[in-house]
């Protein structure tokens, strides 16, 4: 028993620690988009197969830490992204299978500096998966390109890095939020069901204890 006391407790302590690292990372913020304001994305292409889609005339952010491209699908594939100037490879990352949604974030090397008419391409190596492009409609010498063959539209892509506020100072903008909308509004909701959650967590961790003597 004493075994799955220390166990339990080395458990509670890691989690503890997790949410406070956590808590003083920063979210990530859009630092670029080429999505045209007030724009709904569309589709431009679509692949079953193995398909590399590059994209010129982009702009590079200094300091970026991951890239979304809108890439939509139900379970897609591994991506992997390079992000190239003058034939020469400026950066690059990869995202595992199993991602879904309406777009993919993948992370990178941050840069020094901005760089401009920035060649980005997208490798999905798919595996009974379909994966649709998502962009906005663009004349021939803008759009996109994959398999040979000029797409619809240009890619829609956000190049992220992290916020100057980290999470832990973010709380109470959020406990507001979650406060509004309510039929009797206010912060005290949200922190009420915090409570409420710290208060039944405490009493389990007190009655795990207490069987495990």
């Amino acid at each position: 028993m004493r075994r799955a006391r220390v166990a339990l407790a080395a458990g509670l302590a890691l989690l503890i620690l997790a949410l406070g690292v956590t808590l003083l990372q920063s979210p990530m913020s859009v630092a670029r988009t080429n999505a045209p304001a007030g724009a709904e994305e569309e589709p431009i292409a679509s692949t079953e197969r193995n398909r590399t889609y590059c994209q010129a005339h982009e702009l590079l952010p200094r300091g970026i830490a991951a890239i979304r491209v809108w890439l939509a699908a139900a379970a897609g594939p591994r991506v992997h992204l390079t992000a190239s100037a003058d034939g020469h490879a400026l950066t690059s990352g990869q995202r595992g299978s199993g991602w879904s949604g309406g777009s993919v974030t993948i992370p990178v090397k941050p840069l020094a500096r901005p760089v401009s008419d920035v060649t980005l391409c997208v490798s999905l190596q798919l595996h009974d998966e379909a994966v649709i492009v998502q962009g906005s409609q663009a004349p021939p010498a803008l759009a996109a390109r994959g398999g040979g063959v000029v797409l619809g539209g240009r890619m829609w892509i956000e190049y992220l890095r992290p916020g100057d506020r980290s999470w832990a100072s973010l709380i109470p903008s959020i406990v507001r939020a979650i406060g509004l909308g309510r039929a009797d509004p206010g912060t005290w909701i949200a922190l009420l069901a915090l409570s409420l959650m710290a208060t039944v967590a405490a009493l389990a961790s007190c009655v795990a204890f207490r069987e495990l003597r």
